[in-house]
């Protein structure tokens, strides 16, 4: 999740768009500053994803592709020829050699909050119990669960061997609020990560827990396509899957354009998409063991 001061605001999306723009007449891409996680050095584009420099090359490359469409969209809508760029369609999910990206049925996302990593117990104490009102939202809306293990929270490790994924601290210079993962992220990437900026934010913080467990169960980012209003980010979305209509008020929105809430809930519209993932929250069914 992005900050409100970050590239997320009208100016700020200006400014990166107008970058991208000279990338795609040859002047070299301004890549963000390197933040060093776990040994990695990564760069946070889009807010509240890190890629290494390998995946920062190919989303350079992918974006000043797009670059040049939408330069070559304007040049023809200003000549006064039909130009009609296509009305996408999201909750938009991910597509990695032909299908699509989600957790394997059964898969129990187990977690805990590593409580050392926290300068603070209030802090720690807040995450908590946000994460657990933002798992049993999206447990109470598609076949997902989550399981908090909370005996792993005083790990010594980064990376407890009991939990699927640890959540934990670490100040990031407001680079992001919070970031997540993808299912399809390699093993030591399994993380969501909290900057101190999380504890200001006036964002809903469980929704700000909403928004990046929506990543680690396959979403990307809504403002992204072009049904946004234009001052929203304009990413690339190769490798991308429709599941549902463009919704302005997405858990997966950023809140931008006089678009997306402060709220970060999980619409009618994510529950539809997120269904036709991973089908109907558990809850819903009488579970028979087989004998």
């Amino acid at each position: 999740m992005a900050k409100p001061t970050d590239p997320k605001s009208s100016e700020g999306t200006a400014a990166s768009r107008a970058g991208a723009a000279a990338g795609a007449e040859g002047a070299a891409f301004a890549p963000p500053p390197a933040l060093p996680i776990d040994g990695e050095e990564l760069y946070c584009v889009e807010g509240d994803l890190l890629f290494d420099e390998d995946e920062l090359r190919l989303y350079r490359e992918a974006q000043q592709a797009l670059a040049a469409r939408n330069e070559a969209a304007r040049l023809t809508e200003e000549a006064g020829l039909s130009y009609l760029k296509p009305r996408e369609n999201t909750l938009l999910g991910i597509v990695q050699e032909g299908k699509l990206v989600r957790w394997e049925p059964g898969t129990i996302l187990k977690y805990c909050v590593l409580q050392q990593t926290f300068p603070r117990q209030e802090w720690y104490q807040e995450v908590v119990e946000n994460m657990k009102a933002a798992t049993r939202d999206w447990s109470d809306t598609c076949g997902v669960q989550f399981e908090y293990v909370s005996a792993a929270d005083n790990s010594g490790s980064l990376r407890p061997p009991e939990v699927l994924f640890a959540v934990r601290h670490i100040d990031a210079k407001g680079a992001f609020i919070a970031s997540a993962f993808f299912p399809n992220d390699p093993p030591h990437r399994r993380r969501v990560l909290v900057d101190p900026s999380y504890h200001t934010t006036d964002f809903d913080r469980a929704g700000v827990f909403r928004h990046e467990l929506g990543h680690t169960l396959g979403f990307r980012h809504e403002h992204i396509r072009s049904g946004a209003p234009a001052v929203c980010p304009d990413e690339d979305t190769t490798g991308t899957i429709d599941l549902t209509q463009y919704d302005p008020k997405s858990v997966m929105h950023y809140f931008c354009g006089g678009v997306g809430t402060r709220e970060l809930a999980i619409t009618s519209m994510d529950r539809d998409g997120s269904r036709s993932v991973y089908g109907p929250p558990l809850s819903t069914f009488e579970l028979v063991a087989a004998r």
